[in-house]
């Protein structure tokens, strides 16, 4: 049978589940804080995506305005008369209540907005009390009220006025709500004055009589805008005012000829390349008048030289989101600006509340721990639960995430730890190995090699040399003459025995002897036998005589021993002799260097590249412990 799992286990396991819930929904607030912190800095950002975002959705307003082109279109075609027109009202009506008093999807809904403007203008062209709006557009879109008034007028008067309003952007960001943000006045009133504008432009024409009159209005409007004096309450005021000069002087004196003949030699060779507006702009506009540069952008004369499609254009571009950026913040009753973070914060802090309450009542339970301990183990939990200073929370996320090891990070830092050693042991190694040897070759290029060899630094060392078998020198010498007898010529006897036999085959064919013996029958292989007995016995001797004269299988010979011993010394001295040449020594050293760099740059430095290769998951015994010795610290 299988063993069933005991209740503490099933416990445990879920309190360590609901830990790790309440880590990530810690971790879900520390965002929204952070958020909220870093909301007024980044409040253009926001304004842009949402700005985007309008644009690509089909909003309700562009909805009611397809509705009512779809109505123009069927009265320019076929009049009040056709069969569809009672349908396009009835559906005119029903939208009309649904975006203008059910559900309005203008940001702004107070007296200053759109709506309440799209209000006035209704009610006043119907003549009738504003506080019946909702009676108003019923009856706007009446077709026995088109019929009366002219169907023509109020859709001119609809287009001209009521058009530009619902065109007009409003920010949908719900969270200035919370700060307290409205779209400044000013700004809103002058963007909805180029919508009329570009409106009057597409229907009538740049020679239309109603163009001057919004032109001249933008103008003052313009100047106002420069001219005000802005109080603390509208934000970003100074860094927007200044781009929005910046844009309008450069486009304007861009378009004008010799605007720039203050400038120095030097400045006007810049702009002559076109340098001079990326290394320094404000020097071309540092003496240019952004008023006057409205002035001539809301002329009539300029809107007909340069076209007014491209510059409306340039304007929905380069100034349009600038005039929407502008916003004012509202204050509280301490003259504080408005921040109702608090409704935000409020279910966080009820949830934290109750968590932590819980969990030290549980804790309290346990044997020889009070309350006062229990909140002493949750320290850190504190900081969840006070709304003044929110930021503290991170403290509380990363510790409670720690403890559920979200994410797990003992594998991280095991991997830290390897890369670290990893990294250690790649310096090391190109610094000891490579420096090593590079050392080496400059002791070799200086002669060390040669003073080890033959010089001592001492007497007392020059002793010691001779009295241990005439120094290390003659303990090579001997062990090479073993090698090579012992090992090297018994293996290379059949190839010896070969080279043999051709060289004196081929010195007894020069002889004239060898040459009159070959004629004489019976006695020309004569010396065929003798060749072979005579290689046969040389490279014997060679390759097995050394062997037999170092083993000790035979009686030891005195005088093979004796000549050994002579041969050894005088190959030994006569060696020496010849390698202390500064000829030959100098090619032995340049030969060990290239040695020593060839060993660099074959074996040390692609050796290091499997420093690079991937950490096994391996974890050490040490980790393994610590976590066994965590484990039996928490039980």
């Amino acid at each position: 049978m299988l063993s069933q799992k005991s209740p503490k286990s099933s416990r445990s396991r879920f309190l360590f589940f609901s830990e790790r819930i309440m880590a990530l929904l810690i971790l879900v607030n520390v965002i929204v804080v952070i958020f909220d912190v870093t909301y007024i800095q980044f409040r253009n950002w926001y304004l842009k995506a949402d700005l985007h975002l309008q644009k690509l959705a089909d909003t309700p307003q562009e909805k009611y305005l397809q509705k009512v082109d779809k109505l123009q279109e069927e009265l320019v075609e076929n009049g009040l008369q056709s069969s569809n027109i009672e349908n396009l009202l009835e559906d005119l009506r029903l939208s009309s209540v649904q975006i203008f008093i059910n559900h309005p999807p203008f940001r702004v809904i107070d007296d200053y907005g759109a709506l309440a403007k799209i209000k006035q203008r209704f009610t006043t062209n119907l003549g009738i009390g504003r506080e019946n709006f909702s009676q108003a557009v019923q009856i706007f879109w009446q077709k026995d009220y088109l019929k009366a008034q002219g169907w023509q007028s109020q859709l001119d008067f609809f287009n001209e006025q009521i058009r530009p309003l619902i065109l007009l952007y409003e920010p949908q960001i719900w969270y200035d709500l919370i700060k307290g943000i409205e779209p400044f006045r000013d700004s809103q009133d002058y963007l909805i004055t180029v919508n009329e504008l570009r409106i009057m432009l597409e229907k009538k024409g740049i020679e239309a009589t109603e163009i001057e009159p919004l032109l001249k209005q933008l103008r003052d409007s313009s100047t106002e805008l420069i001219d005000r004096d802005y109080y603390f309450q509208i934000i970003n005021q100074t860094i927007v005012l200044t781009q929005i000069k910046y844009q309008i002087k450069q486009h304007i004196y861009s378009q004008i000829p010799d605007s720039n003949v203050s400038l120095t030699p030097t400045l006007q060779f810049l702009e002559s390349l076109n340098l001079l507006q990326y290394l320094a702009p404000d020097i071309l506009l540092a003496d240019k008048s952004s008023k006057g540069a409205f002035n001539i952008f809301w002329s009539h004369q300029h809107l007909e030289t340069y076209q007014w499609e491209p510059e409306l254009d340039f304007f929905d571009k380069n100034i349009q989101f600038l005039m929407h950026s502008f916003y004012f913040r509202n204050l509280d009753k301490n003259g504080k600006f408005v921040d109702r973070f608090w409704l935000v914060d409020l279910p966080w802090m009820i949830i934290f509340w109750i968590e932590f309450i819980g969990r030290v009542l549980v804790i309290s339970h346990r044997p020889n721990i009070s309350f006062s301990d229990a909140i002493k183990q949750r320290w850190y939990d504190v900081f969840l639960l006070q709304p003044w200073l929110p930021q503290l929370r991170i403290i509380t996320a990363f510790i409670r995430l720690q403890k559920v090891k979200l994410p797990d990070m003992e594998q991280l830092y095991t991997r830290i730890r390897f890369k670290l050693i990893r990294s250690f042991a790649k310096e090391i190694t190109q610094v000891v190995v490579s420096g090593g040897i590079e050392k080496l070759q400059n002791n070799i290029s200086k002669g060390f090699l040669k003073k080890a060899i033959f010089e001592s630094k001492s007497k007392s060392e020059k002793v010691y040399v001779e009295k241990n078998d005439s120094g290390k020198i003659q303990e090579i010498i001997n062990r090479l003459f073993q090698v090579t007898a012992c090992q090297v010529l018994p293996e290379i006897h059949g190839d010896l025995e070969d080279f043999l036999h051709y060289q004196v085959e081929k010195s007894i064919q020069q002889l004239s002897i060898y040459r009159r013996l070959q004629k004489i029958p019976f006695v020309r292989r004569l010396p065929d036998k003798i060749v072979n007995n005579l290689v046969t016995q040389i490279s014997s001797t060679i390759a097995s005589g050394p062997r037999k004269a170092y083993q000790n299988d035979t009686p030891p010979d005195p005088v093979s021993i004796k000549l050994r011993k002579k041969l050894v010394e005088h190959f030994n001295s006569k060696l020496v002799s010849e390698l202390q040449e500064k000829q030959t020594f100098d090619e032995i050293e340049i030969l060990i260097i290239d040695l020593l760099e060839e060993v660099k740059n074959s074996y040390v430095k692609p050796n290091l590249k499997s420093f690079d290769t991937p950490i096994p998951k391996i974890i050490p015994t040490t980790i393994i412990e610590l976590k066994a010795e965590d484990e039996t610290n928490t039980k």
